[in-house]
């Protein structure tokens, strides 16, 4: 079967379950299947695709129409123009996050040496990404999950970043004033809202990594109460919290000895980061 004969049929079949983009779909997965860059199914659309190659495509194609998300499909996904390996083991990345990201990067960015802790790494893309935009920082990840740390460890060698992965759950590991800043994306999702979101996020996503507790706020409620042990004076929290938590999120950092609390919106409106500075 010729490379084009693949691509409409992968194409119709995405329209036909009225997939938003079919043709992206379709050449993804077509990359993914013959390993090549998606840029070379343009040159040469008359190639010819073996079975094996074909059969590759047919599965990935029937798990993608089944709902798996594309990101684990494929197995990868860009974060702040890099790519990384996702499974689901770890969330995929989200272009709101990257605001959390942007946010450390200029909070750090001219310190001299800052020590940088990414809790709760999921694929590690924080901490890579920090590691890479930041000069001469030290950076450490933690999670609790093995699974994750590992996914984690291999996109921070894949993309050349010196990350020390610690398996830790939350903070109780950690020294006392260890710390220029930590950085979290944690579960903030209420379980009101999680029976609300999408069946392709809840049945493939972990939801350890998504479910915040019945009103979303039970890890932010937990980092903010241990995150001034381990940072230095004049340190800095940075958490993405979900739509509609910044208030509350304020109100339990300020009460937990944080001051100069600031909200950074993401690229939708929705004031998606909260930066503290810690003030023994």
């Amino acid at each position: 079967m010729e490379l084009k004969q693949l691509y409409l049929k992968g194409r119709k079949s995405f329209e036909e379950n009225s997939f938003e983009c079919p043709g992206i779909e379709t050449r993804a997965i077509l990359a993914k299947s013959l390993d090549t860059d998606p840029l070379e199914l343009y040159a040469h659309p008359e190639r010819r695709v073996g079975p094996e190659r074909t059969a590759a495509f047919e599965k990935l194609l029937s798990r993608r129409l089944g709902g798996e998300p594309l990101a684990y499909v494929v197995g990868k996904r860009e974060f702040y123009s890099r790519p990384f390996v996702v499974t689901p083991d770890v969330l995929i990345p989200r272009p709101e996050t990257e605001t959390l990201v942007e946010l450390g990067i200029e909070t750090v960015g001219r310190m001299k040496n800052p020590r940088i802790l990414d809790l709760g790494t999921g694929s590690g893309c924080l901490a890579v990404t920090l590691f890479l935009e930041v000069r001469d920082c030290e950076v450490f990840a933690s999670d609790v999950s093995a699974a994750a740390l590992s996914v984690a460890e291999g996109n921070a060698r894949a993309n050349g970043a010196c990350v020390r992965f610690v398996s830790s759950d939350l903070l109780g590991c950690f020294a006392k004033s260890s710390f220029d800043m930590i950085i979290s994306n944690p579960p903030y999702v209420s379980e009101a809202q999680y029976a609300e979101l999408s069946a392709q996020i809840r049945h493939h996503e972990p939801h350890a990594a998504l479910l915040g507790g019945e009103d979303g706020l039970e890890y932010i409620r937990k980092i903010a109460a241990a995150a001034g042990r381990v940072l230095r004076e004049g340190g800095f929290l940075l958490l993405e919290i979900g739509a509609g938590q910044a208030e509350s999120a304020e109100r339990i950092i300020r009460g937990n000895g944080f001051s100069d609390i600031r909200l950074k919106t993401d690229i939708g409106g929705v004031k998606r980061v909260v930066k503290a500075t810690w003030k023994k």
